[in-house]
């Protein structure tokens, strides 16, 4: 799972780099006291930092480093394809506290967070993408969406990825 987290943030990055914005967008973002923006550097462990819907590849990335960071320190090389389970175990063991939760929005423990995905599908269907779903792998800490339906299909996950965030600050507003 954590294995699957790393892969999931450099994707992310990858996939959020290519797409520049001229600016911020403003996005209606629930909050939990004491997570979030403010506590994005937060490393104890009764707060973890939060990811928001509205942050730049910047923004991600200055919040996820702390956390790589720790895992470099505990032996995880982000560069190498495998490694042993029992290091990858203890250091996310170890680097827990630092690991951003996801937005409240698709947060797994927040009771809207399926409704939230549902009007994500919604849009993301009038924007032309025909193969989406609501996603939500047991013990995932989140609900988001998948693209591709059952063939992968291409013309699905390009435009899936092209206008996520955009579905997902507009039905945040909803």
């Amino acid at each position: 799972m954590k294995k699957l987290m790393l892969a999931c943030a450099a994707l992310v990055l990858a996939a959020c780099s290519a797409q520049p914005q001229a600016s911020r967008p403003e996005v209606a973002s629930l909050t939990t006291p004491g997570v979030g923006p403010a506590s994005a550097s937060a490393t104890s462990q009764e707060q973890r930092p939060r990811e928001r819907l509205d942050m730049t590849p910047e923004d991600h990335a200055a919040l996820i480093a702390p956390w790589l960071q720790c895992l470099a320190e505990h032996g995880v090389d982000k560069k190498a394809p495998t490694q042993p389970k029992e290091l990858v175990d203890k250091a996310n063991a170890a680097c827990a506290s630092k690991m951003p939760l996801p937005p409240w929005e698709k947060d797994a423990s927040n009771p809207e967070a399926l409704d939230f995905a549902n009007r994500v599908v919604q849009c993301l269907r009038q924007k032309g993408v025909r193969y989406v779903e609501v996603s939500r792998e047991p013990g995932s800490e989140q609900v988001g969406v998948s693209y591709g339906g059952p063939n992968n299909d291409q013309e699905s996950i390009t435009l899936g990825l092209r206008y996520t965030q955009e579905c997902e600050i507009e039905a945040s507003k909803r």
